[in-house]
């Protein structure tokens, strides 16, 4: 069987099969935090229903330390081992105010940055602005629940980052995370169970000889199903945003032929997300490769015009959904005119 169907019950096939060790590493626990010495401690239960930030009792200075120590998982199918941990699913509010900040890892350490009372929340609308409140409209019928322990210390402590590659950043409505890094002039993505957007700025006027020239190595896919389907959406690509925002993205697929293109299946993505299949299957997997793309060419293909500028460079990865792992690198991106 073919097409979309024939994916989606592939992919069913898949996660029964996979289902004990997904839903192991999703619900894995790690050491207790030791509370001993914290200066102010309490426990909360979220779950995906909640309509709204959850208040946690603690209050935080700016610049002191706090840790939230997350258990538990969001559940889009347990029966086929798709969920989400907290690193992906739990956001963290100070005051009521901007900006919301994701988990780093199930057990984050956090600098303060604001004066006020930390607030949590599971997101399962997108966000419609940076204050965090979400979108309306109907919500993806979610299960489970994730209950976080919120910790001040008396004492400072470290809090946990992760250096992003110079003049780059994350999306902030997907939040920060540990997927890409800096690597002697390249930019190694390495992705499980997680999803991320790094961005760079860059208000490049586009003309008919505006191209997108990057090298890649692509050792993972992060799936090894057609990646057209919401349930089967993950995968490494680079990407221009417009200054319309709307965004192209050129991705390697598993299984789309070289040339498809489709818009993105997820919701609030599905309205600004164009996908172009620029490598498919695993033969060229860990070479370098060099790419070019005449982007004004393929906006008239794409959108039937041609924006006026590009404003941010993207790379993306995914592996949300069936939690394999994808890891790439990245060098010599740049805006040509020729």
């Amino acid at each position: 069987m073919s097409g979309k169907l024939g994916t989606f019950l592939r992919f069913i096939a898949q996660q029964r099969r996979d289902r004990s060790r997904l839903i192991g590493e999703i619900e894995a626990v790690g050491a207790p935090l030791d509370t001993a010495d914290a200066a102010a401690m309490t426990e909360v239960t979220l779950t995906p229903t909640d309509d709204d930030w959850s208040p946690t009792g603690v209050s935080v200075l700016a610049g002191q330390s706090f840790t939230v120590d997350a258990r538990g998982a969001v559940w889009m199918s347990r029966a086929l081992g798709v969920g989400l941990e907290p690193r992906v699913a739990l956001w963290v509010r100070i005051g009521g105010r901007r900006p919301i900040r994701k988990l780093l890892d199930n057990c984050t350490t956090f600098t303060a940055w604001a004066n006020g009372p930390v607030e949590l929340r599971l997101k399962t609308n997108e966000w419609a602005s940076e204050v965090g409140d979400v979108l309306p409209g109907s919500r993806m019928k979610l299960a489970g629940s994730v209950s976080a322990k919120v910790a001040t210390w008396a004492a400072p402590r470290a809090a946990d980052s992760h250096a992003t590659p110079d003049e780059w950043c994350h999306l902030w409505r997907l939040g920060d995370g540990r997927i890409y890094t800096a690597n002697d002039g390249e930019i190694a993505v390495s992705t499980h169970g997680d999803v991320g957007i790094l961005q760079l700025d860059c208000e490049h006027e586009l003309t008919p000889q505006t191209r997108l020239d990057w090298a890649w190595r692509v050792d993972e896919l992060p799936s090894c199903l057609p990646e057209n389907l919401q349930v089967t959406h993950d995968y490494l690509s680079i990407a221009v945003e417009f200054e319309n925002g709307q965004d192209l993205t050129y991705m390697w697929s598993a299984a789309l032929s070289e040339g498809h293109v489709f818009r993105c299946p997820l919701p609030w993505w599905c309205d600004r997300e164009t996908h172009w299949v620029q490598r498919s299957g695993t033969g060229d997997l860990g070479r370098w490769l060099e790419e070019s793309r005449p982007i004004a060419d393929d906006c008239r293909r794409v959108y039937g015009a041609v924006p006026q500028r590009v404003a941010r460079v993207w790379l993306i990865a995914n592996s949300v959904f069936q939690r394999r792992t994808g890891h790439a690198s990245f060098r010599d991106i740049r805006l040509t005119e020729r």
